[in-house]
This record gives C-alpha cells, sequence and structure tokens, in this order.
C-alpha cells in the first residue's frame, strides 16, 4: 500500500547551529496530541560541508523526520529544502523556529481547511499586530499588508504543486529564494496572513556574516521592484513597502547593528547602499528613528502577548 501523503512539510534549512535544531526539532514532537504521524513531516536541508546537523536528526527515531545533505549557496538552502518535501503545504521553517504548544495541530488544520481553493497562506506570526487570520481577494492588498515581511522566511509556505509548476519557471533571488517563489503567485486569487502568534524564536549568538543593508534595501527593494514593474502592485504599494522597511526594518537594524553591537552583520557602505533608493533625507531620518527602537519593539512585544492569550 502506498504511503498516505502528509498535508505538511515542516522544512529546515540548516547549517551549524546544533543546539538550536535540536531544540526546534523537539519542539515539534514533544506536542503530538491529535496529531498523526502520517499528517506532517520535517524535512532537514544541511547544507554544512561536514554534515554536523545528521547527528542531531539521528537522535530522533521518527519515520517523518528526513535529512538530506545538500550542495548550494547560502540562502539557496531555502529554495533546496522545499524541493525535498513531498506534503501537500511546504511550510519553510527557519532553524531557530520553535513551535508553540498547539501550533503544530493549527497548521495541520489549516491546510486541512484550505486544501480545495488552495490560497496563498503566509504566517506573520503576530508581527503584523492583529493577532488574526486576515483574507484578501486581490494580490496587491495582501502585499500591501504584508509589506517588507515578505522578507521573512519562517513565514512562508507554498502549495506543492505550484511550487512544482512555478518553481523552474522563475529567477531565484540568491538571497530571498522565498520572495522569489512567492511573487510568482500574483495569479491566485485567494490570499491569507495568519498573523496568529504559533512561534517562538530562540536568540541566534552572533548572527551575521552579511552586508544586511545592502540585502535589504538593495537586492530586496530590486525584487519588489520587478513585481512592480510587471503591473503586479500598484505604485501606492510600492512605496509604502519602501517606507515601512525604512522605518520599521532598517532603523531597527541600525539601533541592533550599529549602535549596540548586537550583532555580526557587516556595517560598511551603509549609507551608499540606503541611497541606492532612498533619498539622504531618508537616511538620516533612519537613524533618528533608530533611537527609538526600543519603545517600538517593546510595544509590539506587549500588543502580541495580549492577543496570543487568546489563541
Amino acid at each position: 500500500m502506498k504511503d498516505k501523503k502528509p498535508y505538511l512539510s515542516l522544512c529546515i534549512p540548516t547549517y551549524n547551529r546544533l543546539d538550536i535544531l535540536q531544540n526546534t526539532i523537539e519542539s515539534i514532537y514533544s506536542d503530538l496530541k491529535n496529531i498523526n504521524l502520517d499528517d506532517f513531516e520535517v524535512v532537514i536541508s544541511d547544507n554544512e560541508p561536514n554534515r554536523s546537523s545528521k547527528e542531531i536528526v539521528n537522535k530522533f527515531e521518527y519515520k517523518n523526520l528526513h535529512y538530506f545533505p545538500t550542495v548550494c549557496e547560502g540562502f539557496l538552502n531555502s529554495f533546496y529544502v522545499l524541493s525535498y518535501g513531498n506534503g501537500s503545504f511546504l511550510k519553510l521553517h527557519n532553524n531557530y523556529t520553535k513551535l508553540r504548544k498547539g501550533s503544530l495541530e493549527i497548521l495541520i488544520n489549516e491546510i486541512k481547511d484550505n486544501i480545495i481553493n488552495k490560497p496563498v497562506i503566509y504566517y506573520s506570526d503576530g508581527l503584523k499586530e492583529s493577532g488574526k487570520i486576515m483574507e484578501f481577494d486581490s494580490y496587491d492588498l495582501f502585499i500591501k499588508k504584508l509589506s517588507y515581511f515578505s522578507s521573512r522566511s519562517s513565514g512562508f509556505g507554498i502549495w506543492k504543486e505550484d511550487f512544482d509548476r512555478y518553481s523552474s519557471k522563475i529567477e531565484i533571488n540568491k538571497y530571498f529564494p522565498h520572495t522569489s517563489l512567492l511573487f510568482s503567485q500574483s495569479q491566485k486569487s485567494s490570499f491569507l496572513i495568519n498573523d496568529r502568534d504559533i512561534f517562538d524564536d530562540q536568540n541566534v549568538p552572533n548572527k551575521g556574516g552579511y552586508n544586511i543593508f545592502k540585502v535589504f534595501s538593495v537586492d530586496f527593494i530590486s525584487l519588489i521592484a520587478q513585481t512592480y514593474n510587471k503591473n503586479e502592485i500598484t505604485s501606492k504599494t510600492f512605496k509604502k513597502i519602501k517606507s515601512d522597511l525604512l522605518l520599521n526594518f532598517l532603523s531597527v537594524r541600525y539601533f541592533k547593528t550599529v549602535i549596540m553591537k548586537m550583532d555580526n552583520f557587516e556595517k560598511n557602505d551603509i549609507k551608499k547602499n540606503i541611497r541606492v533608493n532612498y533619498s539622504l533625507f531618508s537616511f538620516y531620518l533612519m537613524i533618528f528613528i533608530s533611537f527609538f527602537a526600543p519603545i517600538k519593539f517593546g510595544i509590539r512585544k506587549i500588543k502580541i502577548a495580549l492577543f496570543s492569550k487568546n489563541i
């Protein structure tokens, strides 16, 4: 008898972070109440040359946990791990993102509820500060509401039949392969943003290793511009995403990376990179707003905590 196809594939790209990866796997399998193992699978794609994560995966004896050694550069592992999934819905999942109690059941039930119409589903994990599931019948309105969170890898998911249909037909951005796939879905008729607080991100020490200001203010905006130039989103939406990115993301990143030195992201040519798509005034405005980042972060955490009690 042929094995049942799982509803959900949790696709985890990884490179080292062994203890963090182990915590994430443990969080998935520690809450199997009302869950059939045949309903989901966990797919690990390891692009670390020494295959160090295999030792961690071998600690778990679950038939639906699969390990794949992968040869690819950096973030492209996010594309390859999706290609290994066999579930009806392929959910990209960071190796540091743990599932909260009850979250796995929420994810599987959401796939079951939408398996006929197959809308685009994105997980903003409370970051949109609504705590609700928001539905859209317009790609432009969906992207406008999602804003720069379309860059968030753990938020991305795609139906396997859509991945198989489009993955070989589009250009995959090496920094944002998941966003490239998301922007291939503009022809869909229904879009969901699940803003319920269902994940717990672990602290990753010494995070960095690339120029995050260039990657977002140049490469990411270029990706947004492509979907705008194809008339898939409006000028208003494009401008909103640029503004949100500058004031709500790059300013916070400036506070963490430059002011507080909380990570190892590269700090060279920040002004030059920002100025590719923003005015000089916008650059200095970003720096000014960065000093208020802790207040904004605190308010967001309080809002998320308040509505997460209702899940």
